[in-house]
């Protein structure tokens, strides 16, 4: 039967025209032509948006969804959806979701939802998602409660890249410093990473036999055992679906003498994503091990090999210092604003690091300021420092473009040039912008955009301090073509932005953000301070004698007018 007004209703939306040929008067609903007014009123909002609206009405609580929602509902259950009852749509998930609606119901009050987990069957597969969404009453022509109206966002992809970005954090501070054999050393590796929600099994395998030399999560699978001497036999990484296998070598053109064993979850699905993510992760550990490989050698080869490796770890380290003294330059000379960068290598001489910092006027006067951390600690590490530098510094000098798009431009440049996984990196673009108010006015916004970096202290020119907390986009290089987000806060006369690497706050004995709020706690009352005395008082109050690893911060302080800004290089 034809409706008018329903064909009205429905005419603008992809499933709004499969919706018209659902047999409505086989539902409980009945034809749409003797819909009440109220249910025809919420019909046509539901398809006039384009964000994601679901609608329940009646007992049996008839689904009616737009082309938003669809999404939602994976590849297995629509257009099966329209029409059907809420409790048979989402069976699987009616334990979590169905009191919700019961209280929307029975109450008549609206519920809210943020990044709720749901455990869903929506594509043949349990799938691990999760949703921010609020359900509000719908009543009838005499005000009754009748229906439920949801508008949602699956926010399953934020989630879990958040989550993965906690666990290569975890894991860059898991990494042993000193190391007696393979055991020891991925004792600590793998007990963070058998917690992680996307790791199902991590082994360590050693060239020298079949059985892993440690390993968590679940049991091997018959491909892992073929798979893992492939990858010791040829030296390259094995990707199948769901797993990927790192062979780690005891140095450049050194043989394999271990193989990393990493499988992803079946709650989540292996798409490129997934697989980059393991792959990052992966060498990360790859690239620590080298080091554990060179102590796994009898006694007389050691010491044979003593003097030349000696030699080798001091070039490199001589090379690695050059490069960093190249691009920790002094900052340049900003009218009204002091800029004060500190670099403080490692207690052990001889880890290299790569830890940066860069801070320059744009073509159109507004300032940058960088910071960012590339992974590992060896001359690969330090010469993807290098590059990543010129990089940013190259696009962010020549462009007027946000942080945001700075950074995807260099995700483009990393995957054009194939600097592949040594240059992956957490990074943070933020730009000081000119004063545009009345003279009397030297409000600036600062911009930034952060890659899995740690997020930036703002210090108030009342001495208060404030962790300037959002949600950090992909590290750079992980996901090439994906979009970032641009971040705001305007700043006064008298604030300071703190900028800083992990070296600063990171140890195995506390929590991250405990350490963050530590270090917004010592940054408090330095307002009053020259940012020199600032840096010292951060250095004091979060080291306990020589910093593990090496450090960054970058700190800005925005004068008053006619004030001047004086760079300074610590």
């Amino acid at each position: 039967m034809k409706s008018g007004w329903f064909e009205e209703a429905t005419a603008r939306s992809a499933v709004g025209h499969e919706a018209r040929t659902v047999a409505w008067e086989a539902t409980p609903l009945g034809p749409p032509d003797a819909w009440p007014e109220s249910l025809r009123h919420a019909v046509r909002l539901c398809f006039s948006t384009r964000f994601a609206v679901m609608m329940v009405w009646g007992p049996d609580l008839t689904l009616i969804y737009n082309d938003g929602y669809r999404e939602m509902l994976g590849t297995h259950k629509h257009p099966a959806a329209l029409g059907a009852s809420a409790r048979v749509v989402w069976a699987d998930i009616w334990d979590d979701i169905g009191p919700l609606f019961d209280t929307v119901l029975t109450t008549g009050r609206p519920t809210l939802s943020r990044d709720m987990y749901l455990l869903m069957n929506r594509s043949g597969y349990a799938e691990e998602t999760y949703f921010t969404f609020s359900y509000s009453p719908l009543v009838d022509d005499d005000g009754r409660v009748v229906g439920v109206l949801d508008i949602a966002t699956e926010t399953t992809r934020e989630v879990v890249n958040q989550r993965r970005l906690a666990v290569l954090g975890e894991v860059h501070a898991a990494l042993p410093a000193t190391f007696t054999d393979l055991r020891s050393f991925a004792l600590p590796v793998v007990a963070v990473l058998a917690a992680s929600a996307d790791v199902a099994r991590v082994a360590v395998y050693a060239a020298s036999g079949p059985e892993a030399v440690l390993e968590a999560g679940d049991t091997r699978n018959q491909g892992e055992l073929r798979l893992v001497v492939r990858a010791l036999g040829s030296g390259r990484r094995q990707v199948v679906p769901g797993m990927v296998v790192t062979p780690v070598r005891s140095g450049q053109g050194s043989g394999v003498i271990a193989a990393l064993v990493l499988r992803g979850t079946m709650v989540r699905p292996w798409d490129a994503d997934y697989a980059r993510f393991m792959v990052v992760l992966s060498t990360t550990v790859a690239s620590a091990l080298r080091d554990v490989v060179r102590r796994r050698v009898h006694d007389d080869a050691l010491r044979l090999r003593a003097v030349h490796s000696e030699e080798e770890r001091a070039r490199a380290t001589e090379v690695s210092l050059a490069l960093q003294q190249a691009v920790l330059t002094d900052p340049p000379q900003i009218d009204d604003l002091e800029v004060v960068v500190h670099y403080q290598p490692a207690a052990v001489e001889r880890d290299i690091g790569g830890d940066w910092y860069d801070a320059f006027t744009r073509r159109d006067g507004a300032t940058t300021v960088v910071i960012g951390d590339v992974i590992g600690h060896d001359l690969d590490a330090a010469v993807a420092m290098g590059q990543i530098r010129s990089l940013v510094r190259a696009i962010g000098y020549d462009s007027q473009e946000t942080p945001a798009r700075v950074l995807e431009r260099v995700d483009a440049a990393i995957d054009g040039l194939a600097l592949g996984s040594s240059a992956t990196a957490t990074a943070l673009v933020a730009c000081v912008e000119r004063p545009v108010g009345p003279p009397g006015d030297q409000t600036r916004t600062v911009r930034w955009s952060s890659a899995g970096h740690l997020p930036p202290i703002l210090v108030r020119a009342d001495g208060t301090s404030e962790i300037l907390r959002v949600r950090n986009d992909l590290l750079l290089g992980m996901d090439p073509g994906a979009p970032r987000r641009d971040h705001a806060v305007e700043v006064r006369p008298g604030d300071t932005l703190v900028l800083y690497t992990d070296g600063l706050i990171e140890t195995r004995y506390d929590r991250l953000r405990n350490r963050m709020e530590k270090l917004a706690k010592v940054l408090e009352g330095t307002h009053t301070a020259d940012l020199g005395t600032v840096v010292e008082t951060a250095l004091s109050g979060m080291l306990s004698g020589t910093a593990d690893d090496d450090l960054a911060i970058v700190m800005v302080r925005a004068h008053l007018p006619g004030g001047g800004g004086t760079p300074v290089r610590r």
